[in-house]
């Protein structure tokens, strides 16, 4: 009797966890959205940059108007899959080798003791900078991180590309 009692109850408990699951996948975006998420953008092609200079988390300023280089500003985060996936790959590129190109990867809402710990364990060999209180990042987007922001030598926005899944460095524009 114990043991038809037993099954009787696993039963209703794996019926009732397998309704809750169909009917959460019935409630709109809640597990399952197809569409991509569009975010709010504050800049477009051809709006001059609007952070002028960055300090690096090693104390380095970089001057993000020089007018002798390209620049590109990768906007991440430690935490975020795809962020890791385009720094890993950019840390392998010869993008990193182009002297006429300025980069710097800024990591949002996080501490300089946070990203140089993650530097550290990634091998991370991009300028990094951090945007604690997200004062850099609303200068450019209400949403959505990495980011890859290309700037040509005028200092003017070639492109802004949310750079979520894969070869994500092929969405770099430079002109």
């Amino acid at each position: 009797m114990l043991k038809q009692l037993i099954n009787n109850t696993l039963k209703v408990s794996t019926l009732t966890c397998f309704w809750l699951v169909l009917s959460a996948c019935q409630s709109p975006g809640v597990l399952v959205n197809t569409e991509p998420k569009t975010f709010p953008e504050y800049i477009t092609s051809g709006d001059i940059l609007p952070i002028h200079s960055i300090t690096t988390i090693d104390g380095v300023e970089i001057n993000l108007h020089r007018r002798d280089k390209k620049k590109l500003i990768v906007l991440f985060a430690t935490w975020c899959t795809d962020s890791n996936r385009l720094l890993a790959a950019l840390n392998n590129s010869p993008l990193l080798e182009d002297n006429s190109i300025e980069i710097v990867a800024i990591a949002r809402e996080e501490g300089a003791a946070t990203v140089k710990a993650w530097r550290d364990k990634h091998g991370i060999n991009v300028a990094l900078a951090i945007d604690e209180d997200r004062s850099i990042y609303k200068r450019f987007a209400g949403g959505g991180i990495p980011r890859l922001i290309s700037v040509d030598e005028d200092n003017k926005v070639i492109q802004m590309t949310l750079a979520e899944g894969q070869a994500q460095l092929s969405k770099i524009i430079w002109h």
